[in-house]
C-alpha cells in the first residue's frame, strides 16, 4: 500500500477501519470491497461487447467518408467522439470486423480480461499460418532449429513497400507522417 492510501485508513482495536471520512466494521469492509470486485468482474465481461457496439456504429461512419481515412479522423475530432483516442476507434473497429474470431478466441473468457490491443494481438497471431514441418519429423525426430546466427529471408524493397503499405491502411496511419519519419532515419544513419 503506498504511503498517501496507508495515512488515510486507520484499524482500531474494537474491528473498526477508517478510510478517509468513513468508518466501516471489517466485515462490513471486507463486504464492500468484495462487491466492487464482483462489479470490476461484471464489467471486464462486458467489455468485449461494448467494444463490438462501438466498432460497429465507428465503421458504418468510417463508410460514408470511403477510403480517405484523414477525413474521417478529423470529422470525429469535431464530435463527442473526439475524446476517444485514434488508437481505441482502431482497436474498436478491429473488434467489431473480426467479432467471429474474437468471439473463438474468447471460449470461457479467456480474453474478458485483457485490453484490446493485447486482444488484437493474440486474433492477429492466430491468423498467421501455421509453419510447415520441415524434414523428417517422424516419431521420435526432433526438427533442426535455426541457428542463431541465421539472418532471416532477404526481401525485395517492393516487398518491404507493400507491407508498409499495409500496415499503415491497417492502422489508420497517415503517409505523410511515415515519410517524414523515414526521411528522419535515414538523415540520421
Amino acid at each position: 500500500m503506498n504511503k498517501a492510501a496507508a495515512s488515510n485508513v486507520v484499524v482500531s482495536l474494537d474491528t473498526s477501519v477508517s478510510v478517509g471520512r468513513k468508518s466501516y466494521k471489517l466485515a462490513d469492509l471486507i463486504a464492500h470491497t468484495a462487491k466492487q470486485y464482483d462489479t470490476l468482474y461484471l464489467l471486464q465481461e462486458e467489455q468485449l461487447g461494448l467494444y463490438k457496439s462501438i466498432g460497429e456504429a465507428l465503421l458504418q461512419i468510417r463508410a460514408l467518408f470511403g477510403q480517405n481515412d484523414r477525413a474521417f479522423g478529423e470529422w470525429i475530432g469535431k464530435t463527442d467522439l473526439g475524446s476517444m483516442s485514434r488508437q481505441d476507434r482502431t482497436d474498436a473497429m478491429f473488434v467489431a470486423a473480426n467479432w467471429t474470431k474474437v468471439q473463438k478466441l474468447n471460449k470461457g473468457g479467456k480474453l474478458d480480461s485483457l485490453g484490446v490491443s493485447a486482444i488484437r494481438k493474440r486474433v492477429k497471431a492466430a491468423d498467421q499460418p501455421k509453419a510447415a514441418a520441415a524434414g523428417n519429423t517422424a516419431k521420435g525426430k526432433v526438427k533442426a532449429q535455426p541457428k542463431a546466427d541465421a539472418k532471416p529471408e532477404a526481401m525485395t524493397e517492393a516487398e518491404l513497400a507493400k507491407q508498409v503499405f499495409d500496415q499503415i491502411q491497417t492502422f489508420g496511419l497517415d503517409f505523410k507522417t511515415f515519410a517524414m519519419a523515414l526521411a528522419d532515419l535515414r538523415k540520421a544513419s
